[in-house]
């Protein structure tokens, strides 16, 4: 069963390395790391592999393209959003080949020396190119097994990082690979909420991309602590490439289920803007990653939103066809995305400032 709470509660506490990060203190221990340091010991919500987990749904994104298939591909994906949160893409597009040297350039960032990865440091949550370790926040919360690279795609390329050399070249046509992904996606989202292909995605189009790496070195006591705790996305959705290394899991039906890497796919999650424009017809989905005993887990997640001066609310179309008034109040996506990376209580607390 799923931990009771639906949020998690972090209690402040300083993070004993000095903001250096989960590798640093893993890479420095003399003699091997045998116990994680007090300030990085969290509630593990309880979640037993099952024999057989249920899977999340797989989509063929080849569907899309050919109109004797889209309709049937386009209602799989809004069966998948409405009843899960979290599908699998295949046929999506992007080569194999190019998502392994994007978690290759990432890790190759992350096992650069100390230094040079706190030149990209900052206290900012809306910084455009940002190092840190734990959660995005800055506020004073108990650390999490997890060093991060966050920056903004398909703008600012110059203030991206310029080691490892290849970085920047990878990081531009993996993101710009990924983004058609996303905006296909979108128009099939955007059609199976009945709004009309160019909703959603216009909205993407003109909006926001985010590339998050993550870097979640081995834990000795990992059944004390979490690479990340359980948290909604605020964009529209994720689209997530990982190694092989697993501990994606996510809430479905009030349980834990466990995604595990599949290669050479996508694993696809709903986020904060999308259940608000649905008016909650599609649930942004809690995920939490837990972390390993002996192996290093590599992912990168790539954000997609709207415009940040974009306003959140429900779709008038929505509101008129379900004949129910919204259950959000309207926000910029800008102040939403501050308020949601900002705090240290977790679940899906921003969403719900937000309820009416």
């Amino acid at each position: 069963m799923a931990s009771p709470p639906s949020i998690l509660s972090v209690q402040p506490a300083g993070d004993p390395t000095g903001n250096k990060g989960a590798k640093h203190l893993v890479d420095t221990s003399r003699g091997g790391l045998r116990e994680i340091p007090p300030a990085y010991i969290l509630t593990v919500p309880s979640c037993r592999r099952p024999a057989t987990p249920p899977s999340i749904p797989v989509i063929d994104l080849h569907g899309l393209h050919s109109p004797a298939t889209r309709d049937l591909t386009v209602s799989s994906i809004a069966a998948a959003c409405a009843e899960w949160g979290f599908f699998r893409v295949v046929n999506h597009g992007v080569r194999t080949s190019l998502m392994e040297d994007m978690l290759r350039s990432a890790e190759d960032f992350f096992n650069l020396p100390l230094e040079e990865k706190l030149t990209y440091s900052s206290d900012d949550v809306m910084h455009p190119v940002r190092y840190g370790t734990s959660l995005n926040t800055s506020a004073s919360h108990t650390s999490h097994w997890r060093d991060y690279l966050r920056h903004f795609g398909h703008v600012g390329f110059d203030s991206w990082p310029q080691n490892p050399p290849n970085y920047r070249h990878v990081a531009r046509e993996y993101l710009e690979e990924v983004r058609k992904v996303a905006l296909g996606l979108a128009g099939a989202i955007s059609e199976g909420l009945g709004l009309g292909r160019d909703h959603v995605e216009g909205a993407l189009r003109e909006g926001c991309q985010i590339m998050a790496s993550n870097y979640y070195p081995p834990c000795p006591q990992p059944n004390l602590t979490m690479g990340l705790c359980p948290h909604s996305d605020h964009g529209g959705f994720t689209i997530l490439t990982q190694n092989d290394v697993d501990g994606l899991w996510i809430r479905h039906v009030d349980e834990w289920v466990p995604v595990d890497h599949v290669t050479s796919t996508f694993v696809v999650n709903i986020g904060d803007y999308l259940e608000i424009l649905s008016n909650g017809r599609y649930k942004s989905v809690e995920h939490m990653v837990l972390v390993n005993e002996h192996k290093t887990r590599i992912s990168v997640a790539v954000g997609h939103g709207p415009h940040m001066e974009a306003i959140l609310k429900p779709a008038e179309n929505i509101l008129s066809v379900d004949g129910c008034g919204p259950k959000y109040r309207p926000i910029v996506y800008k102040d939403y995305m501050k308020s949601q990376q900002s705090i240290v209580r977790r679940g899906k607390s921003a969403l719900e400032q937000i309820m009416i």
